[in-house]
């Protein structure tokens, strides 16, 4: 600290006296490697004037009087330079210092950070395990978001009164608004975790889940910087203190740091990349032990990660009464923002400082302790003992909060961001949606308009009533369903639905994908720009009449298995007609059952009335359905129809790989018996210009029919791998994206058709279909391009595949 107020008091001076200031500037470096020495100081002898080397051992200093240049670095020798008056620019070269270090001796060709670097790595097991010896234990989390508010723009008309929800912070111009605040209490034991206090609250009653979700769950994280990686926004990090981090990292011995008899070696860290999403910062390290003291990472402005105008994160240990190794606390802070600040450095310290209006301020400090004596006090007074000695928020923060929830434009967000994480919107006591569903083509309706609705929680807590009512421009006809949702239970543990439904739909429609596609659109399997770009509609649609009970149960460790007893009338249309034998039938039925196993291994979720929707991490999500049953043809005798039974799995996850991730899902399945075609695996395209995700981009709305199948589909985020490197495109802050599709199946013996094949299936090639993507995401921070080409010779010149095209697709992230 000492060091860091001299140095910006020199700097002050130094820039005081910049207009008749000679100038002397250089490079510091080794004389033996020629490597930079970075931090070395330089200073005019006998006066105040001084200034450090940068990370590339680079220096400036303005000279107003003295006749010698002095330059020191721990580690070196010092070196004394005589100036002659003018404007002058060095190659000054140090020689490093002989020291001994638990009885290695550090010569001149081994930096003094790697001896110190390599014995961290040699106790840094024990050290780790020493960490997880203490069992029980407190600890006390206080997590706040807040929005930096500038109360002299135009924004201030929205609001009744900008002083009563905004609060004042020290050192800050701005005023802010308190988005999500949380204090948590748990108690630690081996076996267990458990939540004995608990307050929350939040402006946003329906975006506090994707607060929670996409913000915090990614931000606010466990830095444990003894492993190799820490995940944060959905990035692996490489740890200052990895075994692999001398490859990422400039490490350097900067100083040594006495606290009463001990001492502790205090060290400095940059990338060798800075544009890489790597840290950045400093840590004290026990000469004795080589354990870590206390530690400081930012990211870099450089690292290109969106939305993110500053991070820091810090953490600080403690030797126990008892001589254990543990946490004292951990904090996190981060500055979001939709636009990149202007600030006047690149280093990332300072990006936590440089605010603006509109930007997110996210904290999490966790303080821990394992006093007995707590035992004996109530959680929710913990952040009053000695013990935990942070600064709680007071009342007046819960009462903005409130205040803030009333105001019309805060609701009107809420709501706006309530549909786009659960397709709903909410008007009152009834919800609007799934809003995907009320602007739909296809070619037997044409233009399909539905209005979709329900009953919200606000109308009951624990039972649901809805239906929708469609339209179609062709059709001439009114399409309609209805359906019931009850939860018995306080929880969701069990929940009973019942629907049923008038309806065209398409016979491609995957009765499984609704298992891993959140929010899936149930009209069909594109998205918003592909309603809109349908160069071909869809012709191939049944006419359906569905009925079916459901009965869901949601088990520990986020087991999910239903039930779904069902029973289907299927009618032609002009387009899909079921003819067997020769015969052409108007009409068939289904009865069956189908079954879903879902396991998400405590996968986080968010609940949406009664929906949950699992997001996409490395922890992955694996289904396993069965769907069973039996068809009967008017006119056909029931002893030559026999049952059907088809298997379902799929698999779908990330793989993170450190600056780059892969997205993935693996499924595959098993029809057998008496069924009918529409119940093969039936993948198509979107013929469209959204880039579809579960779906093929450049097959046709009929391509293949199989009983034995897989698909897999994955695409690969380079997290601005290579475009980082560039020079002007990567101001635009873009990500590399790779995606691979590919479909394999057949029709086997094992399958009995009740019906022909039509003809528009080809399923005269036994062979892998596949197709590959490039492109780029984070254009505007919001859409994904991509050029799909379809991969290998087999189908490029079928009729129902497109060579390639050019897709695009909304898609945010960090």
């Amino acid at each position: 600290m000492l060091r860091r107020i001299f140095t910006t008091a020199t700097l002050l001076l130094v820039v005081s006296w910049w207009g008749a200031a000679q100038e002397i500037s250089g490079i510091v470096q080794d004389v033996d490697t020629k490597e930079a020495i970075p931090f070395a100081n330089i200073w005019i002898k006998g006066t105040m004037q001084g200034t450090q080397s940068n990370a590339e051992g680079r220096f400036i200093l303005k000279k107003t009087q003295g006749d010698t240049l002095a330059i020191s670095s721990v580690g070196y020798q010092q070196k004394e330079i005589v100036l002659n008056g003018k404007n002058e620019q060095f190659t000054v070269e140090l020689k490093k210092v002989v020291q001994k270090i638990e009885e290695v001796t550090v010569k001149s060709d081994i930096p003094f950070a790697k001896v110190v670097f390599n014995l961290i790595q040699k106790h840094k097991k024990d050290n780790h395990d020493k960490l997880h010896q203490v069992r029980d234990y407190k600890q006390l989390e206080n997590t706040t978001v807040y929005i930096a508010v500038d109360t002299t723009a135009k924004i201030n008309r929205f609001f009744d009164n900008m002083e009563e929800v905004t609060m004042e912070m020290e050192g800050q111009n701005l005023r802010f608004s308190p988005i999500y605040l949380l204090e948590e209490a748990e108690l630690v034991s081996p076996d267990s975790m458990s939540v004995v206090y608990t307050k929350k609250d939040g402006i946003f009653p329906r975006l506090n889940p994707a607060i929670e979700s996409l913000i915090l769950n990614n931000v606010v994280v466990d830095l444990d910087f003894y492993k190799e990686q820490i995940r944060i926004l959905d990035r692996g990090f490489i740890s200052p203190i990895a075994s692999t981090a001398w490859m990422y990292y400039n490490i350097f011995f900067n100083d040594s740091v006495y606290e009463g008899d001990h001492t502790y070696y205090h060290m400095t860290y940059t990338p060798k990349n800075p544009l890489n999403p790597l840290f950045s910062g400093s840590f004290l390290v026990d000469s004795e032990t080589f354990a870590l003291k206390s530690i400081e990472a930012f990211i870099s402005g450089k690292a290109n990660l969106n939305f993110v105008n500053g991070f820091r994160g810090t953490v600080n240990y403690k030797t126990l009464p008892d001589g254990q190794y543990f946490y004292d606390a951990q904090n996190i802070g981060i500055n979001l923002s939709i636009r990149l600040n202007k600030d006047s450095t690149s280093y990332s310290s300072r990006r936590m400082d440089q605010i603006a209006s509109g930007n997110w301020l996210i904290n999490k400090t966790t303080q821990y302790s394992n006093a007995e004596r707590l035992g004996e006090i109530k959680p929710g007074e913990w952040k009053n003992q000695p013990e935990f000695s942070v600064d709680h928020l007071g009342e007046e923060t819960y009462f903005t909060v409130n205040k803030l929830k009333e105001q019309k434009v805060v609701k009107g967000i809420d709501k706006v961001g309530g549909m786009a994480l659960s397709s709903y919107y909410n008007a009152g006591k009834l919800d609007v949606g799934p809003v995907f569903d009320i602007y739909t083509t296809n070619r037997i309706e044409g233009t399909r308009l539905t209005v979709p609705l329900r009953t919200s929680e606000q109308m009951f807590k624990r039972f649901s009533v809805g239906g929708f009512l469609g339209y179609g421009s062709m059709s001439k006809e009114f399409k309609y369903g209805g359906n019931l949702i009850y939860q018995p239970g306080t929880t969701d543990k069990f929940l009973l639905r019942f629907r049923y439904y008038n309806d065209y739909n398409l016979i491609s429609q995957d009765k499984f994908l609704r298992f891993i596609k959140n929010n899936p659109n149930n009209k069909g399997n594109a998205n918003f720009i592909a309603s809109f770009t349908t160069r071909e509609k869809n012709p191939y649609l049944k006419e359906e009449k569905y009925v079916e009970f459901r009965v869901d149960y949601n088990g520990e460790k986020d087991v999910h298995l239903e039930a779904s007893p069902y029973v289907l009338w299927n009618r032609n249309t002009p387009f899909v007609q079921f003819v067997r034998d020769g015969i052409s039938y108007p009409k068939y039925n289904n009865y069956g059952v189908l079954f879903d196993l879902r396991l998400a291994f405590r996968q986080h979720y968010d609940k949406y009335f009664f929906e949950r929707v699992y997001y996409i991490t490395p922890v992955p999500v694996i289904n396993l359905g069965w769907d069973v049953g039996t068809t009967t043809i008017p006119g056909v005798n029931k002893s030559d129809l026999g049952y059907y039974s088809h298997f379902h799995g799929s698999i779908s996850g990330r793989v993170l790989l450190g600056q780059l991730f892969v997205n993935y899902m693996l499924n595959g399945g098993y029809l057998f018996g008496d069924a009918p075609y529409d119940l093969l695996d039936q993948p198509v395209g979107s013929m469209s210009l959204g880039f579809a995700k579960y779906r093929f981009n450049l097959l046709h709305h009929a391509s293949f029919a199989h009983n034995a199948y897989t698909n897999f589909h994955a695409h690969l985020n380079g997290g601005g791998f290579i475009l980082n490197k560039i020079p002007v495109i990567r101001s635009f802050k873009l990500r590399e994206i790779v995606s691979i599709k590919a479909h394999y199946g057949s029709l086997t013996k094992a399958y009995n058709p009740i019906f022909d094949l039509p003809g528009f299936y080809d399923n005269s090639k036994n062979a892998p279909y596949a197709e590959i993507g490039f492109g780029v995401t984070n254009v505007f921070k919001v859409l994904r391009v991509e050029y799909v080409r379809h991969l290998g010779g087999t189908y490029r010149n079928a009729h129902f595949t497109d060579k390639n095209g050019i897709f695009f697709r909304t898609e945010m992230s960090f």
